[in-house]
This record gives C-alpha cells, sequence and structure tokens, in this order.
C-alpha cells in the first residue's frame, strides 16, 4: 500500500528549491550535450580532423594527442580532454 506525505514550506524556499532544481538540470542538460562534453573519443577526434586510425595513433604515440584513460571492467578506454584538444588546434600543432 502507498502512502502519501504532506511536507509544509515556505514560498521562499520552495521559490529556492525550485531555482536550485533548475539550476542543477541547466548544468546536466550543459555537460550531457554532444558540443560541451570534455572527453572525446578517438572516433570523434578523427572525425574533426579527418584523419585515419594509423595517424591517429602515431599522434599519440609520438605524445602529439595527450590521452586519458578511462578504466572499465575489462578494459582501458581512451579519450582525449577536449581543452587539451582545442588548445593544439589553436597552436596549429595539429
Amino acid at each position: 500500500m502507498d502512502s502519501l506525505a504532506v511536507i509544509t514550506i515556505s514560498q521562499s524556499e520552495w521559490n529556492d528549491t525550485k531555482a536550485l532544481i533548475q539550476n542543477i538540470a541547466e548544468k546536466v542538460t550543459v555537460l550531457t550535450s554532444k558540443e560541451q562534453k570534455e572527453l572525446l573519443t578517438p572516433h570523434e577526434v578523427m572525425k574533426i580532423l579527418k584523419i585515419g586510425r594509423t595517424t591517429f595513433d602515431r599522434y599519440v604515440r609520438e605524445s602529439i594527442l595527450p590521452i586519458t584513460k578511462v578504466n572499465t571492467k575489462k578494459y582501458a578506454k581512451i579519450y582525449i580532454k577536449r581543452s587539451d584538444f582545442e588548445k593544439l588546434i589553436q597552436e596549429e600543432v595539429i
């Protein structure tokens, strides 16, 4: 059997809570947006640079593209930080 609880709060507390929830929702939207995500996959980097896997691997091997490893249960996945990637493009390293 479900029960219903009634909680009484002041209007100002409700407005503060509502504003906080909206702020969190906006931040989550930004974080999940493809254009704003911080970690790029190798495929995304290759697509942006219009390069193949061999060239990508060479850039990583020669430390032109710094990678970030994220361990999963079985394997470590590699990503490139968007901020590092954009810095390299601005400096015309790649």
